[in-house]
C-alpha cells in the first residue's frame, strides 16, 4: 500500500486541510470584523462568572482610544468605564440567563469623546449548555442623536431666540387655562411688539434687527419667573404666560417690569437703537379661559396699546371692538371677492442653484379689491383661514395654476412646474362639510368631491402633464391630523402631484411621521435664509435641513433668499433649489412667461 495511502498518513492529511480550512475562515472572518462599520468585540464568559476580552475588531479601539494591548486579555472591569459597569454586567447576565440577545442604547464616555450607541450582546453556548461567550456590537449613533435633538429644539424653540415657538408657547398656554378652571387661580397672557421695529429693520438692515430681537428676549427673560413661559411668535411679537393671583395687579407690574426693561437703548454693532415695547393683556378666567380667544384678546389690547401712542399696556375690556368691526368688513368684501374673482396668481422663479435656470414657480395668492385697493396678503388670508373660505379659493388656485400651466405650454414656455399652497383646512376628512360651513355656491368655486377628484378634474379639463403640480403644506398642517394626510398625499402622489414641506423648521414635525410622508422636499423657511451670509446659528440650522433632506432622498428649496451671500452658502451646501427677491419678485404671468422665453434670468446662478 503506497504511503500516502496509509490510514495514519490519511488522516494527518484530511487533519492538515480542516486546519487549512479553519485558518482560512478565521482569516476570513478577521476581515470581515475589521471592515464592518460597527464596533464587534468577543467577551470570554469565566467559569467564575467574570467577563475577559478576548477579541475586538478596529472601530472598537478607534472609539475607545484604546490599544490592543489594554483590551485584550482584560478583564471587563478594567476596560469598561466605572459609571457604566453595573449596567453593562446586568445586561450581559440578563443575556445569558434569557439564553437570548438583548439590546440596549447606552453613552459611553471614553478618551476619543462621548459616544452615543446601541448596544447588541448575544450569547455563545458549548455543548454542555454552558455561556462560554458573548458577541457583542455597538452601532455609533452619536450623530443621529445630535441632529434629532438639533430637530427637536427646532420643532419647539424659536432658532433666533431660545424662546418657545408658537407652537409650544400655545400649549402651554391652554394648559395653564385648563388649570385654571379645575383649580382656580389666574393666567395673565401678555402680547408683547415691539415698537418701530420694522424702521429698525429697514434702516439697519436684518442682521441687526436679529441682534435686536435677541437682545430684547433677554431681557424679557430678566423680568419672568422660572415657572412663566415666554415666546416668540415670529418677527417682532413675543408672548409671556404667567401666573397671577386672584386680580390682576400681578400682571400690571409685569407688565410696567418689561415695558421699563425695554427702555434703555439697545447697543448693537455700535450703534444705539431704541425699541420700545407695546403690551396687551389677556386674563384667564376673567376674558376667556379659551386659548385661542385668549391670544386674539391679548392681540387686540396690543394694538390699542400702540394706538395709544406706543411703549404702554393696555388690558382687553369688552370695549375693544374695531379690530373685530374691521375684521367683520374685511370678510364681507372677501367673501364679495370670491363671489366676483378678484383674485389673481403671481409667480415668484424657482432657480436650480447648480445651473442658475428656471425650473418652476410658486403661485401667490394676490387680492386687487375694488374699494380698498391692493390688500397684502398677510391681512387677508389669516381670514380667509379663519372663516374657511380658503377652501374654495384654494380650488380656485389650483385650477388657475393648471390653467396657466396649459397656457404657458402652448406658448411655448415649457418645463416648468408650479407650486401651490395648500391650507390645513383644504385637506379635512369631510371637505363637502368644509365647502357649505364656507357658505359659497358660486360655480367658479363650487366643488363637492374630495380634493384629489377636484385635483383630476383639473388635470383632464387642462391636459396638465403629472409632476408639473406640486402642493406646499406646513409642518403643522401634516401634523395636525398625520394619519389622514399620510393616506390623502398618498393619493395625491399617485396622481403625479409632488409633495413640498413648506417653512420647515417653523412647526412641529414628529421624524417618525416626517419619513411616514410621501413627500418630495423640505423648503428651508426664510427666517433662517436671512442670516446664512453672517449667523452661524442659521448656518448650523440650515446644514441640518439640507442634511436631513438628503438623507431622506429629499430636494432642499431655500425660500426668501436676496443676498449674494446667502445664494453663496445655499450653493456650497448643495441645496437643491432657491427663490427670492435675489432672483425675482412674485411677478404676473404674461410677465413671467416673457422672461423665461427672454432666457435672460434675473442674477442666474448668481451672477
Amino acid at each position: 500500500m503506497p504511503d500516502d495511502q496509509v490510514p495514519g498518513a490519511m488522516t494527518s492529511a484530511v487533519s492538515a486541510d480542516i486546519a487549512a480550512a479553519l485558518q482560512t475562515r478565521e482569516a476570513q472572518l478577521e476581515v470581515v470584523l475589521e471592515n464592518i462599520a460597527d464596533i464587534v468585540y468577543l467577551i470570554d464568559v469565566l467559569p467564575d462568572g467574570g467577563f475577559r476580552f478576548a477579541s475586538v475588531n478596529a472601530r472598537f479601539l478607534a472609539a475607545t482610544g484604546l490599544e490592543s494591548s489594554q483590551v485584550i486579555g482584560r478583564c471587563l472591569e478594567e476596560v469598561i468605564p466605572p459609571s457604566s459597569l453595573d449596567l453593562v454586567q446586568a445586561h450581559y447576565a440578563k443575556a445569558i440567563a434569557d439564553r437570548q440577545p438583548v439590546h440596549w442604547e447606552e453613552e459611553s464616555h471614553y478618551p476619543a469623546g462621548t459616544k452615543i450607541g446601541e448596544v447588541m450582546v448575544a450569547p455563545v453556548f458549548d455543548a454542555t449548555g454552558r455561556c462560554v461567550q458573548l458577541v457583542g456590537t455597538v452601532h455609533d449613533i452619536t450623530e443621529r442623536r445630535a441632529n434629532e435633538e438639533r430637530l427637536h429644539r427646532l420643532a419647539h424653540f424659536d432658532a433666533l431666540t431660545g424662546l418657545s415657538n408658537r407652537r409650544h408657547f400655545y400649549a402651554a398656554l391652554e394648559k395653564e387655562a385648563a388649570v385654571v378652571q379645575e383649580h382656580g387661580g389666574g393666567v395673565a397672557l401678555l402680547y408683547l411688539d415691539l415698537d418701530r421695529f420694522k424702521h429698525v429693520n429697514d434702516t439697519h438692515g436684518h442682521a441687526m434687527g436679529d441682534e435686536l430681537l435677541r437682545q430684547a428676549s433677554e431681557r424679557l427673560l430678566a423680568c419672568v419667573r422660572d415657572s412663566d413661559v415666554v415666546g416668540r411668535f415670529g418677527g417682532d411679537e413675543f408672548g409671556v404666560v404667567a401666573k397671577i393671583a386672584g386680580d390682576s395687579g400681578d400682571a400690571a407690574a409685569l407688565a410696567r417690569q418689561v415695558i421699563d426693561a425695554m427702555q434703555p437703548p439697545f447697543a448693537i454693532a455700535g450703534d444705539r437703537v431704541v425699541a420700545t415695547a407695546s403690551i396687551g393683556i389677556a386674563v384667564c378666567p376673567d376674558d376667556s379661559c379659551d386659548a385661542e380667544t385668549l391670544m386674539r384678546y391679548a392681540d387686540t389690547a396690543m394694538y390699542h396699546a400702540k394706538a395709544a401712542g406706543r411703549n404702554a399696556y393696555r388690558f382687553y375690556t369688552s370695549r375693544m371692538n374695531d379690530l373685530e368691526r374691521e375684521r367683520r368688513e374685511l370678510e364681507t368684501s372677501l367673501r364679495r371677492a370670491v363671489e366676483q374673482q378678484e383674485f389673481v396668481l403671481h409667480y415668484q422663479p424657482q432657480v436650480d442653484l447648480a445651473t442658475g435656470e428656471w425650473t418652476g414657480a410658486e403661485a401667490l395668492l394676490r387680492w386687487n379689491c375694488p374699494v380698498r385697493g391692493t390688500v397684502p396678503p398677510c391681512e387677508f388670508i389669516p381670514v380667509l383661514e379663519q372663516t374657511g373660505l380658503i377652501v374654495p379659493v384654494g380650488r380656485w388656485v389650483i385650477a388657475e395654476a393648471c390653467r396657466q400651466l396649459a397656457e404657458w405650454r402652448a406658448a411655448g414656455v415649457d418645463g416648468l412646474t408650479v407650486s401651490v399652497n395648500i391650507s390645513g383646512r383644504q385637506v379635512p376628512p369631510d371637505h363637502k362639510r368644509e365647502l357649505e360651513l364656507a357658505g359659497v355656491r358660486t360655480p367658479a368655486y363650487k366643488g363637492d368631491d374630495g380634493l384629489c377628484e377636484f385635483v383630476v378634474d383639473c388635470f383632464h379639463e387642462h391636459g396638465v402633464t403629472p409632476g408639473t403640480l406640486e402642493f406646499e403644506l406646513t409642518e403643522t398642517t401634516l401634523m395636525s391630523d398625520a394619519e389622514n394626510a399620510i393616506s390623502l398625499l398618498g393619493d395625491l402622489k399617485d396622481l403625479g402631484v409632488r409633495i413640498h414641506v413648506d417653512d420647515f423648521g417653523t412647526g412641529y414635525s414628529s421624524l417618525a411621521y416626517l419619513k411616514r410622508f410621501p413627500i418630495d422636499a423640505l423648503k428651508i423657511d426664510q427666517a433662517f435664509v436671512r442670516g446664512l451670509a453672517s449667523d452661524e446659528g442659521d448656518r448650523t440650522i440650515a446644514r441640518a435641513i439640507i442634511g436631513l433632506a438628503h438623507s431622506l432622498n429629499l430636494r432642499v428649496i431655500a425660500e426668501g433668499v436676496e443676498e449674494q451671500g446667502q445664494c453663496d452658502f445655499l450653493r456650497a451646501e448643495h441645496c437643491d433649489h432657491a427663490q427670492g427677491y435675489y432672483f425675482s419678485r412674485a411677478v404676473p404671468a404674461e410677465e413671467f412667461a416673457k422672461l423665461r422665453l427672454r432666457g435672460a434670468t434675473p442674477r442666474a446662478g448668481g451672477h
